[in-house]
């Protein structure tokens, strides 16, 4: 398997559907957490029906994947040898090597699902082999995601010597059990891009539905302050749907944001609020124009992942979070939970 990028040695990998065999574990002994997981996201499709599948049949595969790839935002406390900015620091670094070699969003949020899992499954871990987790994260997210995936060898090199190519393998192997071979999650990007074609639903031809048809400019502002709170460990405490409403909400309106995620405003009001000072702090910045590849079309530009924001900016946004909650707590009218979205016509945005 070495340097092939591919799954040959692994012949059983295609046969695994996580989704069915989390089925069957619903009435098995000690299932009664996911089954509550399950009952208690009772959103309502928000999907057309197609002349190809029903609106029910498309959107409940889609909820039962956020309830089976669960992971504990507490997991820091069975690591005490790391901390929340180790993770910001490997995720931001992560970025960079997608960018130089033009690897997918779907790609970067497969490794950072992966990685915040494995790491919910384990304990003690030492924080020298943080990097060695994540490259391999990136390395199996790359073959899954990638038309042409970097070789092993390229995903050692980028380490400096941190890590050997059979170092990765080995890893892999560990990553993949840890997982119980369940690598295809919905992740924050998968839920944005259903989103934003829902948020588009007036002016789509349903014979092209699973096509996407809407702005790469109005997706990459979107996902710019998805990267941004990614980076910060406690938005874990949400789930991947949530964040993305709460993402389209700061850079929309809530009708559209309710509308296109079958949320409550209940329901997505606590991540709104978190993701406030996020949305002040990357919105001060300014954002960052979509950019364009010699060798990808445009209408696939928006789709690589460009590191635009750093660890600077993180820091700016979780004092100004730190700031707020204060304020908060000594005045609960001093301040409001949460900011509007700005009119559209005040909005940073580039035209298509």
């Amino acid at each position: 398997m070495a340097g092939t990028g591919g799954w040959n040695a692994f012949p059983s990998f295609a046969m695994i559907d996580p989704v069915l065999e989390w089925r069957k574990s619903l009435f098995t002994p000690g299932s009664h957490f996911q089954i509550r997981n399950l009952l208690s996201d009772s959103r309502l499709s928000p999907l057309p029906d197609l002349n190809w599948a029903s609106s029910r049949e498309l959107w409940s595969p889609m909820l039962e994947k956020e309830a089976l790839y669960n992971r504990d935002h507490n997991y820091l406390n069975r690591h005490p040898g790391l901390a929340p900015r180790m993770r910001a620091i490997l995720l931001d670094w992560l970025i960079e090597v997608c960018e130089v070699y033009r690897l997918h969003r779907e790609t970067f949020y497969l490794a950072q699902d992966f990685i915040d899992r494995f790491l919910s499954t384990e304990r003690d871990l030492p924080k020298h082999r943080l990097q060695h987790i994540g490259i391999t994260a990136l390395f199996i997210a790359a073959k899954l995601e990638e038309i042409y995936p970097p070789k092993v060898t390229e995903f050692a090199y980028v380490t400096d010597g941190a890590c050997t190519d059979e170092e990765i393998l080995d890893m892999e192997l560990v990553l993949l059990k840890a997982l119980n071979w369940e690598l295809s999650p919905m992740t924050v990007n998968s839920w944005l891009n259903v989103y934003l074609q829902l948020a588009n639903l007036d002016a789509i031809d349903f014979e092209e539905f699973y096509l996407p048809q809407y702005s790469g400019h109005t997706f990459v502002q979107v996902a710019q302050l998805v990267d941004l709170c990614m980076l910060d460990i406690s938005s874990l405490q949400f789930s991947y749907a949530a964040i993305a409403t709460a993402a389209l909400y700061h850079n929309s309106c809530r009708d559209i944001c309710l509308r296109v995620s079958g949320f409550s405003w209940e329901e997505v009001a606590p991540c709104v609020q978190w993701m406030t000072p996020y949305a002040i702090t990357r919105r001060e910045a300014g954002y960052v124009p979509l950019k364009m590849y010699n060798q990808i079309s445009p209408e696939a530009a928006h789709n690589i992942q460009n590191h635009t924001c750093d660890l600077a900016m993180l820091e700016k946004a979780q004092a100004r979070q730190a700031e707020m909650s204060s304020l908060s707590r000594a005045s609960p009218l001093s301040i409001p939970g949460m900011i509007t979205p700005p009119q559209s016509n005040k909005k940073q945005h580039t035209t298509t």
